[in-house]
């Protein structure tokens, strides 16, 4: 699996300052200035390779976990004084050292997910950091051989992940949730597409989960699923772009819960916006950058109050003289949305849902108490 090298984690705290971390033949770490304009670079690790993951935690505080030269994955709390990283696993246990490491932070703890390569699988592994102890390392699926990674994301409580496995020859989209520590049962559906495609997921507020699935240079179909935690299922694929749409690489963004698949041409990008029932895209537009931006691809997470209504995994940023969002904010929330009567069929599906549960029950409580 590729590392995260050319990956900036951008992070903009509760008081609106603004950190990125990036790797340069050692971890960096450079905070924005009041004039947009980036402070001087300082080394976090010099013993670092590029497959490293970042996380803003809901208090602020900025940690990392990175792979080093000898193959261990370390933990480090960025934002201390005395930064002193803690071995989470040592890679000669396991087979050839993690890659594509993720962080995320749920039910007041960190957790790490990575991949171990043994025995030729592929092993999507995950950790709980933090209380008296670590706990070791779990496996929670086999991705397929040619899967490029998985995706992963949490609300305060849940972590919901997302990966393809092979089952017979049939390849399959996973979802597996992460509660108080225990993998509930996987969730399946077909994924007739390359199966290199990579994964992005992003939660709404209101529950949904959208997952894209593109390819690094937008030369095969993109396309996105939607999965309803409370009804534990999936819904069909749509395909947002192919490629006749242009080369490039695509984000996931949504804006007041409305998701947008971004693709990042050379001089362009191209927005599509999702209706929320994964039917159709209801409206596509273009956007073109100007010679001085340099666009890059970032990790952007934000505990401050103006970014409420953005959640991402990926986003296309504007470096180059501070830095920018190749889109309007505002704008796209402004966008006018068809979304009532999606949203009221999706409460009454919930309501229906619920019901049959309910009749379920009395049923069972029925026949438990007939004489």
């Amino acid at each position: 699996m590729p590392a995260n090298e050319n990956i900036r984690h951008i992070f903009r705290n509760s008081m609106g300052v603004t950190t990125c971390i990036w790797y340069k033949n050692g971890l960096f770490m450079s905070m924005l200035d009041s004039d947009n304009k980036w402070g001087p670079p300082f080394l976090l690790s010099d013993n670092t390779t590029p497959d490293f993951s970042a996380l803003l935690k809901s208090d602020d505080d900025i940690c990392t976990c990175f792979v080093d030269y000898g193959g261990r994955l370390l933990y480090m709390n960025a934002c201390e004084e005395k930064k002193e990283p803690i071995v989470l696993l040592e890679s000669l246990i396991c087979g050839t050292y993690p890659y594509n490491v993720r962080l995320v932070e749920a039910d007041s703890f960190i957790h790490a997910f990575y991949v171990v390569s043994h025995n030729r699988k592929q092993l999507l592994t995950y950790q709980k950091i933090g209380g008296v102890r670590n706990e070791m390392p779990e496996v929670e699926g086999v991705i397929i051989r040619e899967g490029k990674n998985f995706a992963v994301c949490a609300d305060e409580t849940d972590i919901h992940l997302f990966f393809v496995t092979d089952v017979q020859g049939i390849s399959l989209l996973v979802h597996r949730k992460i509660s108080d520590g225990r993998a509930s049962k996987p969730v399946t559906t077909p994924f007739p597409y390359s199966p290199s495609l990579r994964l992005q997921a992003v939660m709404a507020k209101d529950g949904p989960i959208y997952i894209l699935a593109s390819s690094d240079e937008g030369n095969d179909n993109s396309v996105i699923y939607k999965f309803d935690p409370i009804l534990n299922k999936f819904s069909k694929s749509l395909e947002v772009y192919n490629a006749s749409s242009g080369h490039g690489s695509d984000s996931l963004i949504l804006v007041r819960n409305t998701p947008y698949v971004v693709r990042s041409l050379k001089s362009s990008f191209l927005f599509a916006r999702i209706s929320r029932d994964l039917k159709t895209v209801a409206d596509e537009s273009k956007i073109d950058l100007s010679g001085r931006e340099i666009p890059l691809k970032c990790k952007y997470q934000s505990n401050f109050k103006k970014d409420k209504d953005f959640r991402c995994d990926f986003t296309p940023m504007l470096f180059g003289s501070g830095l920018k969002f190749p889109f309007d904010l505002k704008t796209l929330a402004m966008q006018k949305n068809n979304n009532e009567d999606e949203d009221r069929d999706q409460l009454h599906e919930h309501i229906r849902a619920l019901e049959d549960r309910i009749g379920f029950l009395e049923n069972t409580i029925r026949e438990i108490l007939r004489p």
